[in-house]
């Protein structure tokens, strides 16, 4: 009689065609731990693709889910580190590597912390203004991210931040700039020379670091180039800016602008631009436009103008947007996955007093989370539809 066939004995080919469909990192560790023979066999596997973001969701009670599309929107609830987000600080941001930066006192506080070892590094409370006096101000960040990891020397974070000039003046929306660890953050930039003057109210609505700049979207689809200069001892001695000339920024659309984001793919820089029917209206549908430089007439002197011209499909593109930390991933190294754009319920972002409100009153929404994909027909899948609101924090990405 023959003995029994156990799971060692399984083919190598056919074990690697098991973990080629087990594309989380974390499921596939998870996996070989319950058989030896295949804990051997994952060091040899062909590498999973990058990690997808998983889903920052905080819960009434408040833990924090930590949700991986991977997985099938599985809770990760084995993952170190996630009970220091049980805290209740309130997320505004991620960096690669699983950086997360927080407020633990919702309007101060503010953290940037690894998940994965425990590491942080403070972040400013504090704004020093851009006038002769260099007068400081308590400071709230809404978005940040980072030009390279904290432990590269060059390291700068930027971020949206709201201040009172003055006490009697109402909340003001602006660009900020600090080193890691640094107590003070600036709003002060040097305008390029022969660049247009940097208008004040451009009011930045998202920022992501490309091409050795820091690229601030405004209201009006404008652009502002922000590029940081480190002196001798590595502190930051400078942030140049630029705003290059638009051709068709500003424009109108049909539906209610719930949001605009900014994404890297490819080399490129792409806006999202996120609809909704009306402003309490959960999201119906999205635009992506690349920014495209315009060619000028031979012989045709100063500087290039660009555009932005709208994507007919997203080409294979998977898109997770966020304020400061939107990502693409192509579609072709995920079995199963397609085209599509992850959202988030972010629309607190411009409400300016939710954070400033009592334990008891901060209603953070966490429900308009999902996926819209381009068709046909072009539709949106939502995620956690019942989910109720959070006092801590709305939800956030988490960036392996």
């Amino acid at each position: 009689m023959a003995a029994p066939r156990t799971w060692a004995d399984l083919p190598t080919d056919m074990a690697f065609e098991i973990f080629r469909r087990v594309p989380c990192a974390i499921d596939r560790v998870n996996m070989a731990g319950a058989c030896r023979p295949w804990l051997a066999l994952l060091a040899e596997a062909p590498p999973a693709p990058p990690q997808l973001p998983s889903l920052l969701l905080p819960h009434a009670d408040g833990a924090t889910g930590v949700y991986c599309y991977l997985s099938g929107c599985r809770d990760h609830n084995e993952l170190p580190g996630r009970r220091l987000f049980d805290s209740g600080p309130r997320h505004f941001g991620s960096y690669d590597g699983a950086w997360s930066f927080l407020a633990y006192g919702q309007t101060h506080g503010h953290r940037l912390l690894n998940i994965r070892t425990g590491e942080s590094h403070a972040a400013p409370d504090v704004l020093e203004d851009d006038d002769d006096e260099q007068t400081h101000h308590g400071m709230v960040i809404l978005a940040a991210t980072l030009s390279f990891p904290p432990d590269n020397k060059d390291c700068v974070a930027a971020g949206i931040v709201a201040y009172q000039p003055d006490v009697d003046a109402p909340r003001q929306r602006h660009f900020a700039f600090w080193r890691p660890g640094g107590e003070v953050a600036s709003c002060h930039v040097y305008v390029a020379p022969n660049a247009p003057p940097v208008e004040p109210g451009l009011e930045p609505e998202d920022v992501v670091f490309h091409r050795d700049s820091f690229h601030f979207l405004t209201q009006g689809e404008r652009i502002l180039e922000c590029t940081p200069v480190l002196g001798v001892d590595r502190d930051l001695l400078a942030v140049v800016a630029d705003l290059p000339r638009f051709q068709n920024g500003g424009r109108s659309y049909a539906e209610f602008v719930r949001a605009r984001y900014l994404v890297e793919s490819r080399g490129d820089l792409l806006m999202v631009v996120r609809f909704a029917p009306d402003p309490h209206a959960p999201t119906s549908s999205f635009k992506v436009f690349q920014m495209l430089e315009q060619q000028k007439p031979d012989g045709a002197k100063g500087k290039a103008s660009w555009c932005w011209s709208e994507l007919d499909t997203l080409g294979g593109r998977m898109l997770f947007v966020g304020r400061g930390c939107s990502r693409s991933y192509e579609v072709d190294q995920y079995l199963g996955f397609k085209d599509g754009v992850y959202f988030l319920d972010d629309g607190c972002f411009y409400d300016d007093e939710m954070m400033f409100l009592g334990d008891n009153e901060r209603q953070y929404p966490c429900s308009d989370i999902g996926k819209w994909s381009e068709g046909p027909p072009p539709h949106v899948n939502r995620y956690f539809p019942e989910q109720g609101p959070s006092q801590d924090s709305p939800p956030a990405w988490l960036l392996h």
